[in-house]
């Protein structure tokens, strides 16, 4: 199979937060079914949505495979019953830390915030990841 890339990236050793994350937010209201999330996932070929838990702040992931359990298990859930608290990790943050992170909380996804104002700017996942590992120079 050929290798094909559109840009170099650095290796995932020198690479920061900034260099793999998806720099927008795709998010839902606490009260979203799961057909309105599911159209959400879909439409943005994604993975995951972002959900304001209450206060200001206060942020939840929603992923792919949570709507698909909870359509045979919970078919009224709503993105507050689905969503998990997600842990910010700053753009400066290196991949490295990131995965660190990930691996701790048991988690593919997390919320990229800002390294100055600390608000949300951005998402990583694995996915993400796994292209700088696959096209990372190094």
């Amino acid at each position: 199979m050929a290798e094909s890339g559109s840009y170099r990236t650095p290796s995932v050793e020198h690479a920061r937060v900034s260099d793999a994350m998806t720099k927008r937010i795709v998010s839902c209201s606490g009260d979203s079914g799961l057909r309105e999330m599911g159209r959400l996932l879909a439409g943005h070929h994604i993975h995951s949505l972002v959900v304001l838990l209450g206060d200001p702040g206060r942020w939840g992931i929603v992923s792919d495979v949570d709507i698909a359990q909870a359509a045979i298990t919970s078919a009224n859930a709503t993105a507050t019953d689905l969503a998990v608290p997600a842990t910010g990790i700053s753009d400066d943050a290196t991949l490295i830390r990131a995965i660190e992170v990930m691996r701790e909380q048991r988690s593919s996804h997390l919320i990229v915030t800002d390294a100055e104002s600390g608000d949300p700017t951005g998402m990583i996942s694995a996915l993400d990841i796994a292209g700088i590992v696959g096209w990372g120079e190094g």
